[in-house]
């Protein structure tokens, strides 16, 4: 199963960790494995390319399934608006995968306290 924990602050998604792998077919045709790699990395890529903003990958490691990726400047409260409506539509995609696939997807979010 993919684990997915998305870490919000003030309903802002700041932090995404991804673990594991969706075991819903064979590696190299996994549909479900797919979509969430493709999620999550044209989201990173779309954010790092065109909007320029400071990101650390906490973690990566393809052969386990991990992705972990922090964004400082929303954590701060200092983002642009178009970071966030990628990163809200990277949650959503990724819930709505969860929603068709609950076997093999588990989406849990998680609010930082003040």
């Amino acid at each position: 199963m993919i684990n997915i924990k998305l870490y919000f602050k003030d309903e802002n998604l700041f932090q995404f960790k991804i673990s594991g792998h969706a075991d819903y077919a064979r590696s190299g045709s996994d549909i479900v494995c797919a979509g969430v790699s493709v999620l999550a990395l044209n989201t990173i890529n779309s954010i790092e390319t065109f909007l320029e903003e400071p990101m650390y990958i906490n973690e990566k490691d393809e052969k386990k399934g991990i992705l972990d990726c922090t964004f400082p400047n929303i954590k701060r409260g200092l983002c642009k608006p178009e970071v966030m409506i990628l990163l809200k539509s990277m949650s959503y995609g990724l819930e709505e995968l969860q929603k068709n696939y609950p076997k093999n997807i588990s989406v849990k979010k998680y609010a930082l306290r003040r």
